[in-house]
């Protein structure tokens, strides 16, 4: 059994009960030291033998008829720190089961290993560990545990930023949960501490010298936090001139209202006290060992599980969205926040004709919890998320276009590296049959620049650029804002269809330089950029979309033939250099393709280009796909014609570059593009439960 998790001995232990009117009463002798570290906290040690005795006292206390009720209800913004706290009943393992455990005590006395949470390493037995000085986190014989077992937030928690709070990952949603909620309703929350593999000072100290698992604090299976330790110090409370110390007040600055919150998410307040604390204040003791920075889940991953599923089928915020699995099953996963979480699929329904094999969209990310990627992918079972459409920095609104295959569902998948919205605004299907138009490839050409028009200026806040054109039917195009006077976005496409629907091809902030590549439809009015604030705009046709003449599309699932960041077969230098370009073999012998270009890991500001090598003029390129600034990872599609399956890539300044290949375009006109007015078709911010 697993008594207390941080210290476990006590000056004084009782318990009272009116069904036996017994009172029993231990003592033992402490020694209590200070340590320094992150938590400055007073210990006291005591033997193993009087840590299993309290256990099974207390284990006894739940058997028995509390004399005095839990504690009342007080209104949830009571702020009043709670100095002389009392104990609520202990919940029954059918309460624990169902989820719902408001009002009662989560405190089930069993070792973590033997309920669920994993068999962790003898800590300190062998080689491949280090000791922090506070713990053994990050060691190398721990490398496996804390991969399958603790997770890191990956968005904001209380104010703490992602990666900052690790629990274990079947007990993150009851810590997050907690804490977020606290937040929201007015408690301060200064920082956490979860994960932390050590002792407990109980049984030697910290580092472990016993070798024994057991000795092991619940930390060290991500199973408690701590919160707040600098205004809610560790002690043992006697009690004065002969009374009980249930009525000594103890030193904190949490109300109760945060403590019920705690246990309504299943968590132990060690505020209450190791020995049983005090179930009214009357309850006699001689002292009470009390630990308010610390919160405790002492159940199981099941009950951890219901616990969750209930709070959150029971709070206004829930928010549900259908998700698909690795494995391809359809789940409804719901949270609080309304953000799909890291790692969640979700499927898009694109409604397409009845012949589509695929469709030309524009993803777009928004409100990112941390830095990451979107990927577009199939729904069926998948094995890793190797390829990236969209990247993006923390906060920052990216989009990309891209070409993705649907199924028989006309569906696809979006997958997320971390918490971020996403919007889907399809702009055309590739198809068998109907009118339907094919790519002809031609040498870059700028067709509009606002920067170099006779009298320079930007195009006005909602306004629309006329995009010069002849009887194409339509183009494949780079567009670009420069200098954007505020945060705004852009839409491209024929005249009469901009700033009717909701859809963009672009978001930017004020001052930036962004890029994407864009289908210019045209109508008897020609095709036109529109921006919600005032900025410049670029236009580079790639290419000419005609009824008659042109390539046809082969479809596959995205992959990657370049990434500079990792020693593979087709590149082991580093990272390119800045004002060169260098040639990359695509692997592939069509005669133009639709490749996702993306830059990271950038040095200084710049731009990227990726083309046929014949297009370079003197080492430079007419145009560019990217435009980059140091501490962002950013992508493009282009479209690009190889010679014999090799391109050249140019940088302006050194970065690392990733290449995906979407798409084939091949003499086979078998898939034609019938381009459509832009139309979205997912936006996970306007997510309904059943959408």
């Amino acid at each position: 059994m697993r008594f207390d998790d941080e210290v476990g001995s006590v000056t004084g232990f009782a318990t009272t009960s009116t069904a036996t009117s017994t009172t029993t009463s231990t003592t033992a002798s402490t020694t209590t030291f200070t340590t320094a570290g992150p938590f400055h906290r007073t210990m006291t040690t005591t033997s193993r033998l009087l840590r299993a005795t309290l256990a099974t006292s207390l284990l006894a206390v739940s058997t028995l008829a509390v004399s005095t009720a839990g504690p009342a209800p007080v209104e949830a913004r009571d702020d009043t720190p709670w100095t002389l706290p009392v104990t609520p009943p202990r919940c029954t393992t059918t309460q624990a089961d169902s989820g719902d455990v408001a009002g009662c005590l989560m405190v089930f006395y069993n070792d973590p290993a033997d309920t669920g949470w994993g068999q962790p390493p003898s800590p300190g037995v062998g080689e491949g560990w280090t000791w922090k000085g506070y713990w053994y986190n990050g060691s190398a014989a721990l490398s496996e545990w804390e991969a399958t077992q603790i997770a890191t937030n990956t968005a904001d928690v209380a104010g703490m930023s992602a990666g900052t709070l690790q629990t274990h990952a079947a007990a993150q949603p009851l810590f997050e949960g907690f804490l977020d909620e606290i937040q929201a309703n007015g408690y301060d929350v200064h920082g956490a501490v979860g994960y932390s593999f050590r002792c407990t000072s109980g049984n030697g100290g910290w580092s472990c010298p016993s070798g024994e698992s057991d000795d092991l604090s619940n930390h060290a299976w991500g199973l408690a936090i701590d919160m707040n330790a600098g205004t809610n110090p560790i002690r043992s409370y006697a009690g004065v001139d002969g009374a009980t110390a249930c009525q000594t007040p103890i030193q904190t600055d949490i109300p109760q209202w945060v403590v019920q919150t705690a246990e309504r998410w299943g968590l132990y307040w060690g505020g209450y006290g190791w020995n049983s604390g005090c179930q009214s204040t009357s309850t006699q003791r001689s002292s009470v060992y009390r630990d308010p920075p610390h919160f405790e889940f002492r159940g199981t991953p099941e009950q951890a599980r219901a616990i969750h599923e209930f709070n959150l089928g029971n709070d206004p915020r829930r928010r549900c969205f259908d998700t698909i699995t690795d494995a391809g099953e359809p789940v409804e996963r719901c949270n609080l926040t309304g953000i799909p979480e890291a790692g969640w699929r979700l499927p898009i329904d694109t409604d397409p004709p009845a012949d589509a094999a695929a469709a030309m969209i524009n993803l777009t990310a928004v409100l990112p919890a941390a830095a990451g990627h979107l990927t577009l992918e199939h729904c069926g079972p998948i094995e890793g998320h190797d390829t990236s459409t969209v990247n993006f920095g923390v906060g920052e609104t990216a989009a990309a276009m891209a070409v993705v295959p649907l199924d028989d569902d006309g569906r696809f998948c979006v997958h997320r590296s971390t918490d971020v919205h996403s919007i889907v605004d399809v702009v055309g299907f590739l198809t068998e049959s109907g009118e339907r138009l094919w790519f002809d490839p031609s040498a870059p050409q700028r067709l509009l620049d606002t920067r170099r028009a006779e009298t320079p200026t930007p195009v006005a806040d909602q306004a629309a650029a006329v995009v010069p054109t002849d009887d194409t039917s339509a183009r494949i195009a780079n567009l670009t804002v420069v200098a954007s006077e505020g945060p705004g976005h852009a839409q491209a496409a024929k005249c009469t269809a901009v700033n009717t629907t909701p859809f963009s091809n672009i978001n930017y902030v004020e001052g930036t330089t962004r890029a994407n590549m864009v289908l210019l439809d045209n109508d008897a009015d020609g095709s036109c950029v529109w921006v919600h604030r005032a900025t410049h705009v670029v236009v580079d046709e790639l290419g000419r979309l005609l009824p008659d003449e042109g390539l046809g599309w082969r479809i596959e699932q995205p992959r990657r033939v370049l990434d500079t960041r990792r020693c593979r077969d087709n590149w082991c230098e580093g990272q390119p250099a800045g004002d060169r370009a260098f040639e990359v073999d695509l692997g592939l012998d069509a005669p133009a393709a639709a490749v996702t270009l993306t830059i990271d890991r950038v040095t200084a500001p710049g731009h990227a280009w990726i083309g046929g090598c014949d297009e370079l003029t003197d080492g430079l390129p007419p145009t560019s796909n990217v435009n980059y600034v140091p501490g962002k990872a950013v992508a493009n599609m282009a479209i690009v014609a190889p010679d014999d399956g090799k391109v050249c890539v140019y940088l302006h300044t050194a970065a690392d570059v990733i290449i995906d290949v979407q798409a084939e375009l091949v003499e086979d006109r078998s898939l034609g593009l019938r381009p459509i007015a832009p139309a979205r078709v997912h936006d996970s911010r306007r997510h309904d439960a059943t959408d």
